[in-house]
């Protein structure tokens, strides 16, 4: 486990390096905040708030409707989560700061008959580390306990006129003998 945190951390790390040469700017920041829904466990709703941060990569220039033209990124997607309390009272608090990187490949469908204002669609992924803390609060005392897992991520995301988007997907996170799986949606704007 500890040389798949130590692969996912330097793979975040080093994805920048793969932007197009002479591009050292992210062309694509965006903004994402939404809502989740874990499968199990003590805390089966969360709040999101995040950035992804991409570089692109490569490029089909478009020539016409379903040719398969779009752009490939890779970057990063931070993000810091609060998964709130469901069972049990409001005693065990859980906080996800996953630092991931992403791969993505949006399909321009500005060309495409009857796309109204969808820009661009298509799959992402992502893996990395995530840094949870997790607290309980007991009759006399708080306790809180840290530690560091392998986060994942997979979806789809749409982008629409004026730089809004959605982003959803599943995800997760595993650490030392527990694990979450989690549906995400979010929305998201672009700089």
């Amino acid at each position: 486990m500890k040389k798949m945190l130590v692969f996912a951390a330097i793979l975040c790390c080093t994805f920048g390096l793969f932007a197009k040469f002479g591009d050292p700017k992210p062309e694509l920041i965006q903004l994402t905040f939404g809502l989740g829904a874990d499968f199990e466990g003590w805390n089966q709703a969360g709040l999101t708030v995040g950035a992804d941060i991409d570089w692109n990569v490569w490029e089909k220039a478009t020539t016409s409707a379903h040719d398969g033209s779009g752009k490939m990124y890779a970057g990063l997607d931070l993000a810091a989560q609060w998964w709130i309390p469901t069972e049990g009272g409001f005693k065990h608090h859980s906080i996800m700061i996953p630092v991931q990187g992403n791969f993505m490949y949006l399909f321009d469908t500005t060309k495409m008959e009857g796309a109204g204002p969808l820009q661009a669609v298509g799959p992402w992924y992502s893996m990395g580390v995530g840094f949870n803390v997790f607290t309980y609060e007991g009759v006399d005392s708080t306790e809180a306990n840290f530690e560091a897992s392998f986060a994942w991520g997979i979806g789809a995301q749409l982008s629409f006129n004026n730089n809004w988007g959605l982003k959803a997907g599943f995800g997760g996170n595993a650490g030392n003998h527990w694990h979450q799986d989690f549906f995400m949606a979010e929305a998201s704007y672009r700089f």
